[in-house]
């Protein structure tokens, strides 16, 4: 008799039942109890600070925008005559509609604030308000060395739709078949003896004499048939009406000051980099065309202008001279010229351009005695190295900073002899009529003040 292999005999043996799971636990009424108020404490929690999140946004909707200015010198407040006059100018000059047309190719879908000209005019208002030391308005400019104080006036065109008494020529359609009944439109009378088999039975059956006689009184009638071209006929008629005309209206424009040579320069730096799409580019052309119209008509003040993004984007070039505007005609083109600049940049190198101006200015003052001032319009946050600053102190180039976006630059504002930030959002702006809303931040320790608020 063979024997079986241990191995087959270790699994015959029938295997150890296996235990039975614990029973799941359940928990303490009093745990129960503490679960369900959490989870009503967290629901609560949840719907408080949602309402808390659109009372918060309800408010900073209604906050009127701010405008900081920190400036060296006192502020020199200007006469409502004078913001109205400047104002007017503006609109006469159609500056609102052009710096309104040039953001509106910036404009998002859900954006309805920075494409209006109503808006552009409230923001240019509360800029001459404040009157930064840009604008260079109500100070004296700086002497020529020579010439006589003179004034005049000059003219710039616009193209204005106005209204005008003419005498035209109307073609009115002549309506006296209304007059006519309405059988004369259906039915007419037959004209030739070869037309009577078109009449009605009765006229065809009758005698000869009586078909002729009945033919020349015209009481035989025929049908009118589709295929005549009923034409509709025009009376001319002579009328003086109001005509719309699109034609160029002259501005006046006041000219003062010497007509020697010197007198105050401002050197225009515009930030050209992406960055500035939107409400940043129509707060810049906002600033500018303020300081623009602010001396159109000063003759010993003119502006150079460059815009400025990487070191290879500079325009004009470097081997260039930048752009300069001292008539009144050519500072009316400077604001189309700026109006049309294209924010596609990359990034910024303010010392780069800082560094060009200065030399550009220093060249000119080889040949002219002028007091130069850059106004610098950008932003980012640029860390400015101290050979700019230096450089900037040794050429006696004053710089006038103007940030479009809300971001402190304690770097760039060392070097500045005002540093203004324009702070506005789509709905923040308050209407031109509300008061002026001042929010100072509380300081440790009593200061001069350098901070305005509009």
């Amino acid at each position: 008799m063979s024997e079986i292999p241990s191995s087959e005999l270790k699994s015959a043996e029938p295997e150890p039942p296996q235990p039975d799971p614990p029973p799941p636990k359940i928990p303490s009424p009093k745990l129960a109890a503490l679960l369900a108020w959490l989870e009503v404490l967290k629901s609560w929690l949840t719907f408080l600070a949602e309402l808390a999140s659109m009372l918060g946004a309800r408010r900073s909707r209604e906050r009127p925008w701010r405008v900081k200015v920190a400036r060296r010198s006192q502020k020199i407040a200007l006469s409502d005559a004078e913001i109205r006059r400047l104002l007017q100018l503006q609109k006469d000059l159609k500056d609102l509609d052009q710096i309104a047309d040039a953001a509106a190719r910036f404009k998002l879908p859900e954006s309805d604030f920075f494409a209006d000209p109503e808006q552009v005019e409230r923001v240019i208002r509360r800029i001459l308000i404040e009157n930064p030391p840009w604008l260079h308005i109500s100070r004296t400019l700086a002497g020529s060395d020579s010439g006589q104080e003179a004034e005049d006036k000059q003219i710039l065109w616009r193209e204005q739709e106005t209204l005008e008494m003419q005498d035209v020529t109307l073609f009115l359609p002549d309506e006296k078949w209304r007059d006519l009944p309405l059988a004369s439109m259906t039915m007419r009378p037959v004209k030739h003896l070869n037309e009577v088999w078109q009449a009605r039975l009765l006229d065809q059956v009758l005698p000869p004499e009586v078909l002729l006689d009945r033919m020349n009184r015209g009481e035989v009638l025929i049908r009118v048939h589709e295929s005549h071209r009923q034409r509709l006929e025009f009376l001319k008629v002579e009328r003086r009406m109001q005509i719309p005309v699109r034609k160029k209206v002259p501005i006046v424009i006041e000219s003062e000051g010497a007509a020697g040579q010197g007198g105050q320069l401002l050197y225009i730096l515009l930030d050209s980099s992406a960055s500035m799409r939107g409400v940043s580019a129509m707060l810049a052309l906002a600033a500018i065309s303020a300081a623009l119209r602010s001396n159109l008509g000063q003759r010993n003040s003119r502006y150079l202008f460059r815009r400025y993004a990487e070191q290879d984007q500079i325009w004009p070039s470097v081997v260039e001279p930048p752009v300069q505007a001292r008539t009144i005609e050519e500072k009316d083109a400077l604001l189309s010229l700026i109006c049309s600049t294209n924010f596609n940049g990359g990034a910024t190198h303010v010392n780069h351009a800082l560094d060009i101006a200065v030399s550009d200015v220093e060249h000119l003052r080889e040949k002219e005695n002028l007091e130069a001032a850059i106004l610098l319009v950008t932003d980012g946050r640029a860390e400015i190295l101290e050979s700019t600053g230096l450089r900037l102190l040794r050429a006696g180039v004053k710089l006038h900073t103007v940030m479009v976006a809300p971001e402190p630059n304690p770097s760039l504002a060392a070097i500045s002899v005002s540093f203004a930030i324009l702070d506005i959002g789509a709905q923040a702006i308050a209407p031109a009529t509300a008061p002026a809303a001042e929010a100072e931040a509380p300081a440790p320790r009593r200061r001069r003040r350098t901070s305005f608020q509009i």
